[in-house]
């Protein structure tokens, strides 16, 4: 009876066990399924967020791209162009053409759009088809000659190659264009930069005004500073009319040599000894316009200022002298070369008129040509904001003069110095001579070149480039002065390439950099009057050696290093140029008995006793 019992109990409990385990395995299953869909939800939700994210990005990508782009069309005009576009358009500055030159032929067009003192090699490998034409004409030409001349046509072959290396390079296109920073200065944004120096100006004005009030007892505006820098101004005045008498007597020089020359066409012998005689005189007399004011300065004992504007002038007309005399005399010997009719009226016409000559002799460009872009009107009311900021400018100087570098620097000589006081007078000095580099590039280059280029109506304003934003030593010295760069490219560089190191483009370059690191250490050190070559270090050895350093840093790193080593480069060289004027007024030599007491800085002989 009991058996039975559990017999019937198990029957009963079977199918609860059964639904039991049945509920188990559906829970696990759920648990599992549920596991599973929390697994995918974090996948998918990961996979969004991934999308969303990516998604995110590409669409601030564009919008940033479109911004950028109506930025551009709307506010940036001339900036808003390809560069297929820019080299037929306002910022190019090299023009493209299809001719080449050998070591043996005179200048004529380019071949290479660029800047830089040497071509570019991708624009070189262009020019290959059609100098490959004219070497299969030769080759042609040469095919019909007996076996007797193969030796001949090898070598023929040979000095057409050599030839071919030596390409014409880039020549200077002038355009009517603004200047960079007068476009810029068209948009809001970028003309807040130019109200802040507006605020440092007055920063410097109320400074120097409540320096002179509360410690002198009188304001004086830094006219005291104006009077003692342009004392004897009237002295360089006259000189400056002297030598404009001779620079245009350099125009009636050339057109006589012309003119001898062609008479003694048919005498090959006296025309060759009458322009080396010309070229000899040519030079005497540039040296001599060199070494005068040099000496006026010492004689006269010139104060900086005004020995810097009759160095600079007198530099400036020794440029615009040679870049004519180069033009004209290159244009009359190729004009003998391809005119069979060689007569005094044909002669004639390839010499400019003086008109022409005399407007190059004050357009703010020292490359000659006999026709430039013109504008149509002059805009006063632009001539005289650029003459005011001209004015302004040099008030903030006297007022950095006053209140820093007389301050800092001013009894060097006469007090004792240590390590420590000259590293605490560089960072001092750091502010004042960032403001003074700035300021140094608007006030020539931007405000007078294009106040002269305004009263003159020159329509080409591109004085420098966008050398702010280059990324290494070699587009800032290409960019910074495009003025100067384009006279070292067009008479120095190229007649070095192609005539003395027969296509050696470091060598040109290295020629370049020293001819122009000497002239500016001529014009610094004949206005101080002292023997410091820290300019010609600077420039001419540490600038060179810049150059190849930031070649191989990337764009933003290589622009950082820039403005980092031009800060505190123009900062030393100031402070450095400040500490000698200085020690020589404190602490002049007690003889110049040899050269060597001429060349040992005031520096080492007043505290090195």
């Amino acid at each position: 009876m009991v058996e039975k019992l559990i017999n019937t109990d198990r029957k009963i409990n079977s199918p609860d066990k059964k639904v039991q385990n049945e509920n188990n395995d559906l829970t696990s299953q759920n648990m599992e399924l549920h596991f599973v869909r929390h697994k995918l939800e974090a996948f998918q939700a990961n996979m969004l967020r991934d999308v969303q994210k990516r998604m995110s990005g590409m669409i601030d990508e564009v919008m940033q791209e479109l911004r950028q782009q109506e930025l551009q069309a709307h506010e940036f005009r001339n900036f808003a162009k390809t560069q297929n576009q820019q080299q037929s358009n306002t910022w190019s500055n090299r023009v493209h053409s299809t001719t080449t030159t050998t070591s043996e032929e005179p200048l004529e067009k380019t071949t290479v759009d660029g800047n830089s003192f040497h071509g570019d090699e991708e624009e070189d490998e262009q020019q290959n088809a059609t100098d490959k034409t004219a070497t299969q004409s030769l080759e042609r030409r040469t095919s019909n000659v007996s076996s007797d001349s193969d030796h001949s046509k090898s070598n023929e072959s040979t000095h057409s190659r050599k030839k071919r290396r030596l390409r014409t390079l880039p020549d200077k296109v002038f355009r009517s264009r603004e200047s960079y920073l007068t476009a810029l200065l068209e948009v809001d944004h970028m003309k807040t930069i130019y109200h802040i120096f507006y605020i440092i100006f007055i920063v410097f004005l109320l400074n120097n005004v409540t320096y002179d009030y509360f410690v002198n007892g009188s304001v004086n505006f830094g006219l005291g500073t104006f009077k003692a820098s342009f004392a004897k101004i009237q002295y360089v005045l006259g000189i400056w009319l002297v030598q404009n008498t001779f620079v245009c007597s350099i125009y009636y020089a050339l057109s006589g040599w012309s003119f001898v020359r062609s008479k003694l066409a048919k005498r090959e012998t006296l025309q060759s000894l009458w322009s080396t005689s010309c070229l000899l005189l040519y030079i005497t007399s540039q040296l001599i316009f060199t070494y005068l004011p040099t000496k006026i300065c010492l004689v006269l004992d010139l104060p900086y200022v005004t020995a810097c504007v009759l160095l600079l002038e007198s530099v400036r007309m020794l440029m615009k002298m040679h870049g004519f005399v180069r033009t004209i005399s290159a244009r009359l010997l190729q004009g003998k070369l391809k005119s069979d009719n060689d007569t005094a009226e044909s002669k004639g016409c390839l010499m400019p008129p003086f008109q022409k000559y005399f407007y190059y002799l004050f357009a703010p460009t020292l490359l000659y040509r006999d026709n430039y872009p013109r504008t149509a009107v002059i805009c006063w009311k632009f001539a005289l904001g650029r003459f005011l900021e001209v004015v302004a400018i040099a008030f903030l100087y006297s007022y950095i003069y006053e209140r820093h570098i007389k301050v800092i620097f001013g009894n060097f000589g006469i007090e004792e110095i240590t390590i420590g006081s000259i590293i605490i007078k560089l960072f001092g000095m750091l502010m004042p001579c960032i403001i003074i580099y700035l300021c140094g590039f608007y006030l020539i280059l931007h405000s007078w070149l294009n106040f002269t280029a305004e009263l003159l109506r020159f329509g080409d304003r591109m004085f420098y480039r966008d050398w702010w934003t280059a990324s290494n030593y070699e587009a800032y010295y290409r960019n910074w002065n495009v003025v100067v760069h384009d006279w070292l490219y067009e008479y120095i560089y190229k007649d070095f390439y192609l005539y003395i190191f027969k296509g050696s483009k470091f060598a040109s370059s290295l020629t370049v950099f020293t001819i122009s690191a000497l002239f500016h250490e001529y014009v610094l050190g004949y206005a101080l009057q002292v023997f410091f070559p820290v300019m010609f270090v600077f420039f001419g050895i540490i600038g060179v050696l810049m150059i190849f350093l930031t070649r191989i840093a990337p764009k933003n790193l290589g622009n950082i290093m820039l403005w980092f080593s031009l800060i505190y480069g123009n900062c030393m060289m100031i402070s450095l140029y400040s500490m000698e004027y200085f020690t020589r007024v404190n602490c002049p030599k007690d003889s110049y008995d040899s050269w060597s007491d001429i060349l040992i800085p005031h520096l080492w002989s007043c505290y090195m006793k």
